[in-house]
């Protein structure tokens, strides 16, 4: 897929495109529609052929243009908004135009998108409306006995109306255009791990796929296989792998683009690629869901590839537990006891609660990496998706400034951030009379036990942030400009905060 940004004088030059694409605004259904967003030598032509909806939200008409326009026909959206888009609108309406064009067939399309209606500034709104036109490009055909061949809609120029580029150089939107290019293309590999069915993505099928992608990126990559997990004493790792048939993996990826010495970011993600529950054993409703149960480990190992190919000046390293939770003979009971590599143990209260006795582990493993902050990403909870529903995932920390940085991440490229409590008053509902602690904390406060939990395996001097993204790693349904299934959701926030922090 070729994408281009580019400016008011450069979007006339070049081969003439199938599609023009603008967008009206309607603010009150009273009120006519507002062409000032569409380009001067564009307006006549979509003004004398507006419908009488002309401007609501989900209007779009299309009209032929004669030889000398700068595409064979112009689609007109209607965004029924006036001074405002929230991002997360913007997105939708990004993914309609793109399936609009290729439902008609169109190969090339120039997009004029007013990005003067974005809670965003321009550069931000640049990539973020470059990065979700790929995206609503995503498909995932391949287990499909007729594919569709891919997208037909191949390539796309993306200008800002009113001028908004006109600063910029065009070295600039070029690298802007390959940046946006780079991210969504990392999207699209997290998304396919995550849906790729768990037959097909097993632990050692997730560690090979991102092993692959390490070679030709730069990136260390580090497999360790059962024995060597054992040797690491990772009970936790183990325990929830005992019962299935598929043997655990733990990866490490080291993006080494900082200065040598330096302290590196750690990137921790949940690898559970199929969760039954095991011995306490979820309900069949929806159970095909858990092979997302992976979306964690494939945010943090996706982010330091991305991290690599944009050479983002970090030390940034990604660890991935990866394990499959299974009920068998072998499997992990509640009742049972499991020391960690850290040494300290947990009462398993109920073995659904797995994606933290995997983490435990991986978190321990990181203090030997003397990290400068810690970031985990897991679907750690349900509980999560009952407090916040699908629009933010949750944030945890003890740290102001770690809180502060990643919210704003989050913010700038709708991919939002919400904060709960990491009270210590929590402690008592993981009280165990066997073990330092259980791995539950009762029906109330459920992800945040589970944060609570995680923390007894994090050194208090280090920041430290856990991230459940369990509200939106996937959808089950086309939700907010997303197809359904992996989303991807974490990895442009988690770079947003990586270039940030390069850059203080």
């Amino acid at each position: 897929m070729k994408l281009e940004i580019v400016s008011a004088a450069e979007k006339r030059k070049g081969a003439r495109r199938d599609a023009a694409v603008v967008f009206v605004a309607r603010p009150e259904k009273r009120e006519p529609a507002r062409f000032e967003t569409v380009p001067e030598e564009l307006r006549d032509a979509a003004r004398n052929s507006a419908p009488p909806d002309a401007g609501n939200d989900g209007s779009v008409w299309t009209v032929p243009l004669g030889a000398e326009g700068p595409a064979r026909r112009l689609y007109v959206f209607g965004t029924g908004t006036g001074e405002e888009m929230a991002p997360r609108k913007a997105r939708g309406l990004l993914r309609s135009v793109v399936r609009t064009l290729e439902k008609n067939g169109e190969g090339s399309a120039l997009v004029d998108f007013p990005f003067a209606l974005l809670r965003m500034s321009p550069a931000e709104g640049r990539d973020f409306v470059a990065r979700s036109l790929l995206v609503a490009l995503y498909a995932f055909p391949r287990y499909r006995s007729a594919p569709n061949g891919g997208p037909k809609l191949t390539d796309l120029a993306l200008a800002g109306g009113r001028g908004v580029f006109a600063g910029a150089s065009p070295k600039e939107l070029k690298e802007g255009s390959a940046e946006a290019a780079k991210v969504a293309a990392m999207a699209a590999f997290v998304r396919d791990l995550g849906n790729t069915p768990s037959n097909d993505m097993v632990p050692r099928m997730f560690a090979d796929a991102v092993k692959a992608a390490a070679r030709t990126r730069g990136v260390k990559a580090t497999v360790l296989g059962k024995k060597q997990i054992e040797a690491e004493r990772m009970g936790g790792l183990l325990a929830v792998s005992r019962g299935a048939a598929e043997e655990p993996r733990f990866v490490i990826l080291e993006h080494r683009g900082g200065k040598k010495g330096e302290k590196p970011v750690v990137l921790v993600g949940k690898g559970v690629t199929f969760d039954s529950g095991g011995i306490s054993i979820k309900p069949a409703d929806r159970m095909g869901d858990m092979k997302w149960d992976m979306m964690g480990a494939a945010t943090a190992c996706g982010a330091v590839l991305a991290a690599a190919e944009l050479g983002i000046p970090l030390n940034v390293v990604a660890l991935a537990p990866l394990a499959e939770n299974m009920p068998s003979g072998t499997a992990y009971k509640p009742g049972d006891i499991v020391r960690f590599r850290s040494g300290k143990t947990a009462e398993i209260d109920n073995t659904d609660a797995e994606g933290r006795v995997v983490l435990a582990d991986a978190l321990d493993y990181a203090k030997g990496l003397s990290p400068a902050v810690i970031v985990d990403f897991a679907t750690l909870t349900g509980a999560a998706v009952v407090a916040l529903g699908l629009e933010a995932s949750v944030l945890f920390t003890d740290h102001d400034d770690l809180a502060k940085a990643l919210v704003s991440a989050g913010e700038r490229t709708d991919e939002r951030l919400w904060r709960l409590p990491l009270w210590d008053d929590y402690k008592e509902n993981l009280r165990s009379d066997w073990a330092d602690f259980k791995n539950t904390g009762g029906r109330y406060g459920g992800s945040i036990n589970g944060a609570i939990f995680l923390k007894e395996f994090v050194d208090p001097k280090t920041p430290w942030a856990h991230v459940d993204i369990a509200p939106n790693a996937y959808f089950e349904r086309e939700h907010a400009g997303y197809a359904t299934g992996a989303t991807a959701i974490g990895l442009a926030m988690t770079l947003r905060w990586l270039k940030d922090r390069s850059s203080r």
